[in-house]
């Protein structure tokens, strides 16, 4: 039969077959093939080896979701004893670097975006693992990477950072030193808030590691929501440019706008940042935070009045959405933890989509207005 298809088939098959044991025994031995879909898929391994590709790095290992991805690579590259050095605010990555290692017996070193001397010396300690997230949820705080990365790896420490808010398309991570890069494939790599998965690229000598404890924790990625994010990459770059356009012009209107007391969008020369983005980062993103001139009820009744705007957790993808972080994104942290990360109650985090900016912006305009 002539002719190959263009798009990778949907691989759905649980188990492989084989004709002989020797050809068995070389794949559980060598990983020469298939055997075992929580193993290894081909549809999984073609969105792995795109991703791979476009991040730089010679393999990626597919999860669950970007929570699986962290988990999983945290716990396979620790081990009791361990110091890790952690710059990062997501809610949920906190709570289980905070929560959850410690009773693995792992030393937890946590520092804000204004530490960083304190968290360089604290590396000199002989950490483990330097884990970072930039631009950082969801103040969009950018870290001098390259810097932390040298400083980390002179001290014997590897870097994981995750990468899901700035997207392949705007920070290439291995140009600055980074050895595991993260990134949750329900945002801007799936980019149509239809998957659930997570990815962690790396160069062959860490993903072993990595690779085993999906395999022993169950953490896999279904072939169809790899075939969903493969073909979510196709238009990565065209969806983020125009997205980084719009967010920038969002900014623009939100920072002159007298209901509004802050705005954070690394793009902006307000930002405290903005000259590490613009040396790091090709683009400033899709995402853009904000702090409204009013209290949490205040704040709720804006969220409520948008109208063409959705009202939704997640980002990165073809809808604009808003959330109210201390309400979902960050509710797992604690009232002084979020005030230790400067999340206020009146912080609005805006995913920006693939709609008209000045749709967009009427709306926000039309919302404020009932402030």
């Amino acid at each position: 039969m002539k002719g190959e298809p263009i798009t990778p088939p949907v691989v759905f098959s649980a188990t492989y077959s084989f004709k002989k044991s020797d050809d068995l025994i070389d794949v559980v031995r060598n990983g020469s093939g298939y055997i075992y879909s929580r193993w290894d898929n081909p549809t999984v391994r073609e969105a792995e080896k795109t991703l791979a590709a476009m991040e730089g790095y010679t393999d990626a290992v597919a999860f669950s979701s970007g929570m699986a991805a962290i988990t999983s690579t945290l716990l396979g590259l620790l081990r009791p004893g361990d110091q890790l050095v952690s710059i990062a605010t997501y809610g949920e990555t906190v709570r289980f670097i905070s929560d959850f290692l410690p009773k693995m017996g792992v030393r937890i070193e946590r520092f804000g975006p204004d530490d960083i001397d304190r968290s360089m010396d604290s590396l000199k300690e002989g950490s483990r693992l330097l884990y970072l997230e930039s631009p950082m949820n969801p103040l969009l705080r950018v870290l001098d990477i390259k810097q932390l990365a040298e400083h980390a790896h002179k001290h014997g420490a590897l870097v994981v950072l995750d990468s899901t808010f700035a997207s392949p398309v705007n920070q290439h991570p291995i140009d600055l030193g980074v050895d595991i890069v993260i990134h949750s494939a329900t945002k801007y790599l799936g980019g149509h808030h239809d998957l659930l998965g997570g990815f962690a690229c790396m160069n062959e000598e860490h993903r072993l590691p990595v690779w085993n404890m999906r395999r022993m924790l169950g953490g896999v990625m279904d072939p169809m929501s790899a075939y969903l994010v493969w073909r979510g990459m196709k238009t990565l770059d065209i969806r983020v440019v125009r997205q980084n356009k719009t967010a920038m012009r969002v900014a623009q209107f939100l920072e002159g706008h007298s209901k509004v007391t802050r705005v954070h969008y690394p793009g902006l020369g307000s930002h405290p940042d903005h000259e590490i983005a613009v040396q790091q980062m090709h683009g400033f993103g899709g995402m853009v935070s904000f702090e409204i001139a009013s209290d949490y009820e205040g704040t709720k009744r804006f969220m409520d009045s948008l109208d063409e705007i959705t009202l939704a957790t997640s980002l990165g993808g073809v809808d604009t959405l808003a959330t109210q972080p201390v309400t979902n994104t960050h509710a797992s942290m604690s009232a002084q933890e979020r005030i230790e990360a400067g999340i206020p109650d009146n912080l609005v985090r805006l995913s920006v989509g693939l709609e008209d900016a000045g749709v967009i912006i009427g709306d926000l305009e039309r919302a404020l207005a009932k402030v």
